[in-house]
């Protein structure tokens, strides 16, 4: 869909289901819990810090991390933003192609359940990390291509919702080629509630069906 379609899609969502994590696009609450507590562990304790939660919508996944942190939620629906803030995140409007702020300006960058709604993701990522600081993250979450699980159900789809799905390899190539080094994968098995950890072992895995990357942005 294009932008203007998503932004009327979220915008009706935040209407009709106001804060609640419904107003995001996961299979079910039990699904967003899950994920969001496994990648925010997996990110590990952070205080003090300046985050960037690009693409936040109501600002759910984010939300434990503005008790410590200072953080900005950028998000195209206003409807959402208006949730987003009461959950203590500093809101723009705006495009993840053209970031309102300076460069290496956080220390955290997240970008989770965003980049399989647009076709052409790499701008995006450019974008983003071009806001990291040296020696931040990016953490990048979204679908996996090679998930057995979404290829069989692709067969029975009515319609195609995603825009994009993403291999693991791809998208370390895209970190690394953007300066991103120390590369991880958090993997993700719906509806299973377990995850794994790796460097890169198993790209192709076809049981995971989401995952997340992060990266280190390279000082030199």
């Amino acid at each position: 869909m294009s932008n203007s379609n998503w932004k009327y899609y979220f915008d009706k969502k935040a209407e009709v289901h106001g804060a609640s994590v419904k107003s995001s696009d996961y299979f079910d609450d039990a699904s967003f819990f899950m994920q969001r507590d496994n990648t925010l562990c997996w990110l590990g304790a952070i205080s003090g810090k300046q985050i960037l939660d690009a693409g936040c919508g109501v600002g759910a996944f984010s939300e434990p991390l503005a008790k410590q942190n200072t953080v900005y939620g950028v998000d195209f629906s206003e409807k959402s933003l208006a949730f987003a803030a009461g959950r203590g995140l500093h809101t723009v409007t705006g495009d993840l192609t053209a970031l309102p702020f300076e460069d290496g300006m956080f220390d955290v960058v997240l970008c989770i359940g965003v980049i399989q709604l647009i076709e052409q993701y790499m701008p995006v990522l450019a974008e983003l990390a071009r806001v990291t600081k040296p020696g931040g993250t990016l953490l990048v979450q979204t679908l996996h291509k090679g998930s057995l699980q979404r290829k069989i159900l692709g067969l029975f789809e009515q319609s195609k919702k995603f825009d994009k799905m993403y291999t693991l390899g791809e998208l370390a190539s895209a970190f690394s080629q953007y300066g991103f080094e120390k590369i991880e994968f958090l993997k993700m098995y719906h509806p299973f509630p377990f995850v794994t950890v790796g460097k890169g072992e198993g790209l192709t895995d076809s049981f995971c069906t989401s995952f997340a990357i992060k990266g280190s942005k390279n000082i030199g």
